[in-house]
């Protein structure tokens, strides 16, 4: 007699909930059974901050629950079905299909407004190009963009302004409800916090939901099912309509292909004895086609199989056929050995146009920072000894992506075919059709140690070079061993020929075996006394160099604590370097600064920073989003009744012009006009286009540019102010104090660019210095690293950005006297001197 069940669960409330029903209708069943919850985490619970895409597919959401099953540890694992792989691992099958709840798909607002109804440029967060395809056929003119997270996570990230709207399961939202009703909700969910938002349901006339959407199913072990009480047990659980349900959309899953990357939606439903089943693909990743369905329910996989037939048959006849379907491009790019000044034109062109980037830890950020404001940015890894991704997984996101029609960078340090692996993920795509362009590198072969003031090759000391893996294990072979090992070659490198090689050895990634490396040239006759030099973080602010012989390199990096990424360089050129060495000590050589404002401010920062010797981190935590268009041309329409016209940024600047041109404005509209600005980068801004400030305040504060305009402007003129939504209103209290006249335009939006998140965590801690340009930046900062108590020393533009630091809980070091770029160089420089 079965005395006890124990029923494994994601860790997530969704998926407990949706186990609490199971396991009640167990006790129903059967009252006298002990049932046990296990929560187990699983891999896609653990990495809610990445796309789902980038690290694997449903599989990620079941397989250590199956693993648990297969161990005995659990008797069932609950399991939402769209979740489930096509394929059960050996031993595993679905015991029961237990009920399909609300099965449609919502949208979430904070505003009620419809989805019809939405203005072009409303992004909506979905993590499912299938939903993204369905909602433009809706409405054209939304954006999607990538959302990950749990239901209450999605929900905060809505809350909290990162999106216009969500699209989330009705299923999900409904069981939630019910499960804190009967149970309580958690302390975080307390207030009723569902009850914040508006959802809009989307039936199936318009808008399909995945197969098997809704429906709950429990896996268990094959060989459960011969006990004849658990057997009994999994059948009263069992509800044939969502069986039949189920059965029937894993059918047309499989057949149309469940394993491909292309989009798939479909939905059935029992009429009496008739099953009648919708679904829909998109074979190019672009646009969807649909079909219908029915037959008896003793015919359900036939049901499925036919409708995946019938899509299959409409897209060979038509524009949407899989032959010609028109499918992404990836280009493998090389990001160069570290100094982003040192990668390509080309390469730095096809990042700033790249749909999706999948980057490597060597990939500097200020390259990163040059991607489109929609692009999708996923992190690889691919460190030595810290894998963040498998080379499978690299290549298998690779494909999903392009299939989805999108173009994708792949980032690779250095060069793409210099040990970078970058053939391996070629040979991939052309495998799958899919087509490719390499754009290749500079290599840190050869740029690493030039950095360092050795020539690789030099006339009259070595007219050649060899690039060799330090990966591999350097075995020093005996004479007893076989003839193969006796020449040198036990570990795939040829050492004997190496020893004896006339040229310049350079060997990347070669730190962790220098001692074996340099024993086995010597074991085969290399001079102990050869010139050996080690680079570590190449052409960097950072970057190490140590000098010294083949004998004596290993304990010289040893006393100065030389670590990985570095190059090993063995030959008469290396002893070039102390004569060669060209890079000189400037104020903030070998120190690093993180730059957080938006990406026309950053790339200032970066030359003024560069020009002092400095690395400077690109890392736009910020960006700007104008106002409608509509907005934009009625207030430029009306410009004929302002005298004055007042920018606080550049980025207003910026906006305003770009929108005269876009609204075939003629600049001699603006000859009655006087401008004034909050400071000399904005003035520079307005410099650009031609034209020059008539007022500039002494304090580049907004306080300032208030009360210096206060008493210039007279009570019968208007003034236009052109700012962000965010902007300060002390403009606004002094010209009411003073009865100006005045138009207030809201022209852009500041938004915090949650992509930057993980690349931030990591940059800060290599950052000996963080700047902030803006209280903008501050409060992204703030709020990307919640719970964040180490971080580089701050230093500010000036006393309002600090304020606003402090307001938030940051320890300011440093505010700049000169509240300008060049001003924040020099306390930087400052700061350092006094160190």
């Amino acid at each position: 007699m079965i005395e006890k069940i124990r029923i494994g669960t994601r860790k997530s409330l969704l998926a407990q909930a949706q186990t609490r029903i199971v396991a009640e209708k167990i006790k129903e069943i059967a009252p006298e059974i002990e049932i046990e919850i296990l929560p187990i985490n699983t891999e896609g619970d653990l990495r809610l901050d990445k796309s789902l895409g980038s690290f694997g597919g449903k599989g990620v959401f079941t397989k250590e629950l199956e693993q648990a099953l297969l161990d005995g540890r659990i008797h069932m694992a609950v399991h939402s079905a769209k979740d489930m792989p096509m394929v059960f691992p050996e031993g595993l099958t679905i015991g029961a299909v237990v009920e399909r709840a609300e099965w449609e798909d919502m949208i979430v607002t904070r505003d009620g407004k419809l989805l019809k109804e939405m203005v072009s440029g409303t992004v909506i967060g979905t993590g499912s190009l299938r939903r993204s395809l369905q909602l433009k056929r809706l409405n054209p003119g939304i954006q999607t963009k990538e959302i990950r997270g749990n239901v209450q996570t999605r929900l905060r990230k809505l809350k909290e302004g990162q999106y216009d709207a969500i699209v989330l399961a009705r299923a999900g939202i409904e069981r939630l409800r019910r499960d804190a009703q009967k149970y309580g909700m958690s302390e975080e969910m307390r207030d009723d916090f569902y009850a914040r938002f508006h959802y809009e349901i989307l039936n199936s006339e318009e808008f399909l939901p995945a197969a098997g959407q809704a429906i709950l199913a429990v896996e268990v072990p094959e060989k459960a099912l011969k006990n004849e009480e658990f057997a009994n047990i999994c059948g009263e659980l069992n509800q044939n309509e969502a069986e039949y349900q189920l059965l029937a959309e894993r059918s047309f899953l499989y057949d149309i292909g469940g394993g491909c990357n292309a989009p798939v939606c479909a939905f059935s439903w029992l009429d009496g004895r008739q099953l009648h089943m919708k679904g829909g693909v998109a074979w190019n990743g672009r646009h969807m086609i649909f079909d219908e369905v029915q037959g008896d329910v003793a015919d359900i996989e036939k049901i499925g199989k036919k409708l995946a037939e019938n899509l299959k048959e409409e897209a060979f006849h038509c524009s949407e056929s899989v032959q010609s379907s028109p499918r992404g491009k990836v280009f493998l790019v090389g990001a160069g050995p570290g100094d982003a000044g040192l990668v390509t034109v080309k390469g730095l062109w096809c990042i700033r146009h790249a749909d999706v980037i999948v980057y490597d830890y060597l990939a500097s950020n200020a390259l990163l920072n040059e991607a489109g404001e929609n692009a999708e940015l996923i992190y690889a890894g691919k460190r030595s000894g810290h894998h963040h991704m498998s080379q499978e997984e690299i290549q298998e996101i690779l494909l999903e992506k392009a299939f989805e029609g999108k173009r994708v960078v792949r980032l690779k340090g250095g060069d793409p075919f210099i040990f970078g692996r970058g053939g391996e993920e070629a040979l991939a795509l052309s495998a799958a059709e899919i087509p490719f362009e390499v754009v290749p590198g500079v290599s840190s072969a050869y740029s690493v140690p030039a950095y360092a003031g050795i020539p690789v090759t030099h006339r009259g000391i070595a007219s050649q070079v060899q690039f060799i893996t330090g990966h591999e294990q350097a075995k020093v072979c005996r004479s007893s061993e076989s003839k193969r090992a006796a020449d040198g070659r036990a570990s795939g490198i040829d050492y004997a020929a190496l020893a004896a090689y006339g040229g310049t050895l350079v060997f990347l990634m070669g730190i962790q075996r220098m001692a074996e490396i340099c024993g086995a040239l010597m074991h085969y006759g290399k001079d102990k006394n050869t010139p050996a030099a080690v680079i570590c973080n190449g052409t960097i602010s950072n970057q190490k160099e140590v000098a010294a012989t083949l004998e004596t390199i290993t304990e010289a990096c040893q006393k100065v604590d030389i670590r990985p990424p570095g190059i090993l360089v063995v030959g008469e050129v290396a002893g070039l370097s102390e004569k060669l060495y060209w890079r000189p000590e400037l104020p903030l050589t070998g120190k690093q600064v993180l730059l957080t404002g938006t990406r026309e401010l950053v790339r200032k920062q970066h030359q003024s920073i560069s020009e002092k010797g400095g690395e400077a981190i690109d890392m736009s935590l910020i960006y700007t989003e104008p106002a409608a268009a509509e907005i934009l041309e009625e207030t430029l329409r009306d410009l004929d009744v302002y005298s004055w016209l007042i920018f606080t940024s550049g980025n207003g600047v910026k906006l305003f012009f770009q929108s005269m041109k876009r609204f075939s404005m003629d600049y001699r509209r603006l000859a009655h006009l006087k401008f004034a600005v909050v400071g000399p980068g904005t003035g520079d801004m307005l410099n650009n286009y031609g034209f020059s400030a008539d007022y500039m305040p002494e304090s580049y504060t907004s306080e300032s540019l208030a009360e210096g305009l206060s008493g210039q402007i007279g009570v019968m003129k208007k003034v236009l102010i052109f700012r962000a939504r965010e902007g300060s209103k002390l403009l606004n209290q002094h010209f009411d104090a003073k009865g100006i006249r005045y138009n207030d335009v809201a022209a852009y939006t500041t938004r915090i660019d949650w992509r930057k998140k993980d690349l931030l965590l990591r940059a800060m801690r290599d950052a000996d210095y963080m700047t902030f340009a803006s209280g903008s930046a501050v409060r992204a900062f703030a709020e990307m690293t919640v719970g964040t108590t180490e971080y580089p020393k701050i230093i500010c533009i000036g006393p309002v950005t600090a304020k606003e630091a402090e307001q938030v809980g940051l320890t300011v070091t440093a505010t700049a006297e000169k509240y300008t770029i060049e001003g924040l160089t020099e306390c930087l420089c400052q700061l350092r001197d006094r160190e």
